[in-house]
């Protein structure tokens, strides 16, 4: 299987009629995606599109991002999905860093777009919720035989550029191959035992890898997918019955509110007695939450994941482990090595702890842009020996130990980042958002425990005046320049932030004073 297009050409081959996405009161079969997604890619291949070029994809969590994807992909071009929750600045760095020149998206998203376009003569081409051009019907003049599509790319060819979610502008683009794709596809599929049968809930946004993975497997084992924006608590419970799902995939961050809200309470745990198994990756999973899952869902497997931007997914703890491995991510996923090294590159024995090295599958090509990050964070490993060529595996950044069976624990992140609600969060760029506040003279960003999103974001500052700001002004800047997962839970005002020996800032001793609560927090 040369791409990711060619996967959906060689399921619609198999399973034409069969139902693909669901969205709403709406069913599209697999030969109606395909044949969408060929008539945008004639669109496509109409305003220029070269080989290798990269095109954005503004919409929101509908059935118009997938037939972008694959249109996309039937041109030989590269997607990069804008996420709906960034803020303009950042949608400009992503739109200038990845060169797009034409971008794809629905009518209330492009709009938003209008000033960008004229600036930088951006091609916007316009498709409904349901991935229709000009919002016609397809009909049956319009179906497409599946040999008709010829594809040039390759596994080894880009395929999409996902930028990580920095909390401003200066997020990075990850570059992805067709082949990582392709791989995670069919190696979660394999260990997920994903078949044509199964009805999967997709409400992770596909501008994450965690999320478009989602996608893919449906479409390589030819499942069905439900599109779902969350949003309330009682939508996603409502639609886990009536579309029978039998899978669906979440971040910690989702659980608190879902497992308690009041229509939990009242369903009768038959009803989701189809719900095969649940995924739950990005964050801390606390005994506590695993024993909820498993008492709400009593015929459901719940099954934790790990992975990272730069190499998709890395690990899994099987249902069977998840009380025996308490505090674990699991272990590889199939065709992945999970290598445990110390600040010296040396490998860690079991129990001592040191920094989570992914070789094997899904390792992708670095960093748009930005070869100094690139080579910090892929690092060459002498596998085939004296004068081959080196292997190159990722850097995770997280500080993890391995037992005597292999399963990997995780210890919290090696450098600054924080990761709370499934993303991401550099200190640094929030306190570059506070500093731009009216009299704030210093900032620390620190994380705290937090049940709800596995890491809080937290503010300490310090003034010119040595008065503090109006809190609630302040936060209201905050949330302006942020997205919502970066904007701070707690702000702490010292008249001097706490400094070590060499006179910089002290992280830890703040984020001591937080989590015993011994900050001065002023709301």
């Amino acid at each position: 299987m040369k791409n990711i297009a060619e996967m959906l050409q060689q399921t619609v081959k198999r399973m034409p009629d069969k139902t693909a996405l669901i969205y709403r009161d709406e069913r599209l079969s697999y030969k109606d995606i395909f044949s969408r997604a060929y008539i945008l890619k004639e669109k496509l291949v109409e305003a220029g599109i070269r080989r290798g070029e990269v095109v954005g994809i503004y919409s929101d969590h509908t059935p118009a991002q997938v037939i972008a994807i694959f249109a996309i992909a039937m041109a030989d071009g590269v997607f990069t999905i804008i996420n709906s929750l960034l803020k303009d600045e950042q949608i400009k760095h992503q739109i200038s860093d990845a060169n797009v020149t034409i971008i794809i998206g629905t009518k209330d998203f492009l709009s938003r777009l209008d000033e960008l376009f004229i600036n930088r003569q951006i091609t916007a081409i316009e498709l409904s919720t349901l991935g229709l051009l000009n919002v016609v019907t397809v009909d049956s003049k319009d179906i497409i035989n599946p040999d008709e599509l010829e594809i040039s790319s390759i596994p080894a060819d880009v395929s999409n550029i996902i930028y990580t979610s920095g909390s401003t502008g200066l997020s990075k683009g990850v570059v992805i191959s067709h082949r990582t794709l392709l791989d995670g596809a069919r190696i979660v599929s394999g260990y997920l035992n994903i078949t044509d049968k199964d009805i999967i809930l997709s409400i992770l946004p596909f501008s994450f890898d965690y999320g478009l993975n989602q996608l893919l497997t449906v479409i390589y084992t030819g499942a069905a997918i439900v599109l779902q924006k969350y949003i309330f608590p009682k939508d996603l419970i409502e639609v886990l019955i009536k579309e029978h799902i039998t899978a669906f995939a979440a971040v910690p961050s989702l659980w608190p509110g879902l497992l308690n809200s009041k229509t939990m309470n009242q369903k009768d745990k038959s009803e989701f007695k189809n719900l095969r198994y649940i995924t739950t990756a990005g964050g801390v999973h606390r005994k506590e939450l695993l024993i909820q899952l498993t008492t709400t869902f009593p015929d459901t497997e719940i099954i934790i994941m790990y992975g990272l931007t730069e190499s998709f997914r890395s690990t899994y703890l099987p249902f069977s482990e998840i009380f025996k491995r308490e505090g674990s991510i699991g272990k590889a996923v199939p065709e992945v090595e999970i290598i445990v090294l110390n600040d010296k590159g040396e490998h860690c024995l079991p129990g001592q702890k040191g920094e989570l090295i992914h070789r094997g599958a899904f390792v992708n090509y670095g960093y748009l842009n930005n070869p100094e990050l690139t080579n910090q964070r892929y690092i060459k490993l002498n596998t085939g020996g004296s004068g081959c060529i080196e292997e190159i595996a990722v850097r995770s950044g997280d500080l993890v130990s391995k037992d005597e069976d292999g399963f990997i624990y995780y210890h919290g992140r090696i450098d600054s980042q924080i990761k709370s609600r499934g993303y991401r969060i550099s200190p640094e760029e929030v306190e570059t958002i506070v500093l731009a506040f009216k009299s704030v003279r210093n900032a620390a960003v620190i994380s705290c425990p937090d049940n709800e999103f596995g890491e809080s974001v937290n503010v300490a500052y310090e003034t010119i005046d040595n008065i503090p700001v109006d809190h609630k002004n302040l936060m209201e800047h905050l949330k302006k320049f942020l997205p919502y997962y970066a904007v701070p839970k707690e702000i702490y005002f010292y008249e001097h932030l706490p400094t070590t020996s060499n006179g910089k800032i002290d992280y830890p001793a703040i984020r001591r004073n937080a989590i015993s609560n011994n900050g001065i927090s002023i709301k």
